[in-house]
């Protein structure tokens, strides 16, 4: 059952600068050393405003260079989550969003429920660039924000960055216990799902489409019992 959003509800996020086309090296390189940001996939702009709407919040490590290029999450060719989420049933259609996120897939995942979130948002070409204190001030920022958005199953995608930003080096995939999380809200789920890079060897798009189906599986229950 899909999410019935308020009237009139209209696209906010900002469209890829690139006007439809894919960035340069120099573009990428930009991006990289400016620290250039990339906006959440969301209903609306204000957390506040999303409480409530969300059926799974997807959070990643942090954006590669080229998807805050054309501002759209896992964009970069080659990443298969959103061949991962269609073979999973999360989309209903197979997202391309290399070249930039059409509007009419921001209201598809607006309608499904499906957020789309960062732990940081500085872009990196890996995350092992990023800092242990950048990934546990983003998860402090990311625990505040679940507070507010209350969906019932959250989704970590990399289990390397998770035990670093979540302080639990003997995690494995799957749900996670958040009783010792401070302030994580008992009404939301946490979980981690693999890495959905083409680096990572270990997964295919079959096997990975199968995960996304049992969290969209547990999601939709949990909502189901609110």
């Amino acid at each position: 059952m899909d999410t019935k959003l308020p009237e009139p509800w209209t696209p906010w996020r900002t469209p890829s600068p690139l006007q439809g086309r894919r960035p340069t090296k120099e573009e990428l390189a930009e991006a990289a050393a400016n620290g250039m940001t990339l906006d959440d996939v969301l209903p609306y702009p204000a957390d506040r405003d999303n409480a409530g709407l969300l059926r799974l919040l997807i959070v990643g490590t942090n954006p590669s260079p080229w998807a805050a290029s054309v501002q759209a999450p896992f964009a970069r060719p080659g990443n298969r989550f959103w061949k991962s989420l269609y073979a999973g049933g999360v989309t209903e259609t197979l997202v391309n969003d290399s070249n930039g996120m059409q509007r009419s897939d921001e209201l598809m995942l607006a309608r499904r429920g499906v957020g789309i979130t960062n732990i940081v948002s500085r872009p990196t070409s890996r995350s092992s660039e990023l800092s242990r204190e950048e990934l546990r001030a983003g998860c402090a920022q990311l625990v505040q924000r679940v507070q507010v958005l209350c969906p019932p199953v959250v989704a970590f995608t990399g289990i390397t960055a998770f035990r670093s930003a979540f302080d639990a080096p003997k995690a494995v995939l799957g749900l996670q216990p958040t009783h010792n999380l401070i302030g994580w809200p008992t009404s939301s789920q946490l979980w981690v799902v693999p890495d959905p890079s083409g680096l990572n060897a270990h997964e295919s798009v079959e096997s990975l489409g199968e995960k996304w189906a049992e969290v969209w599986a547990v999601s939709t229950q949990a909502r189901q019992e609110r």
